[in-house]
């Protein structure tokens, strides 16, 4: 059996998720277009007068926990935020190391 590294599992993982989302039109420029319409988010409020059985539309308001979500999606895509670190702790005799974990490499090309 091949031995794979672990750079070369992930490529190969990724990929195979890559093409059936390709396929159906889920594209790295679809999901750009996506972003950025909900980085501009808004949305009508609905009320209903239950005195009167009026339904009310409000004007259409900003959608600020849609936009925030969306430019938080936008900063790790890029890879704004730092990475990401933990320590491990071992049993006696295993030396102490630290992992680092970057969410922002690679996600927006589907590359690790």
């Amino acid at each position: 059996m091949k031995s794979v590294s672990k750079e070369e599992a992930i490529r190969a993982s990724l990929a195979a998720f890559k093409k059936p989302m390709t396929k159906v039109g889920i594209t790295h420029s679809y999901l750009a277009k996506k972003l950025k319409s909900e980085l501009c988010a808004k949305e009508t409020k609905v009320f209903h007068n239950k005195d009167t059985r009026e339904i009310l539309y409000s004007k259409p308001l900003i959608s600020w926990d849609v936009r925030q979500k969306a430019r938080m999606d936008a900063h790790k895509l890029r890879g704004d935020y730092p990475p990401e670190e933990t320590n491990l702790k071992f049993p006696e005799g295993i030396p102490e190391f630290k992992v680092i974990f970057d969410k922002g490499k690679g996600n927006g090309s589907g590359e690790p």
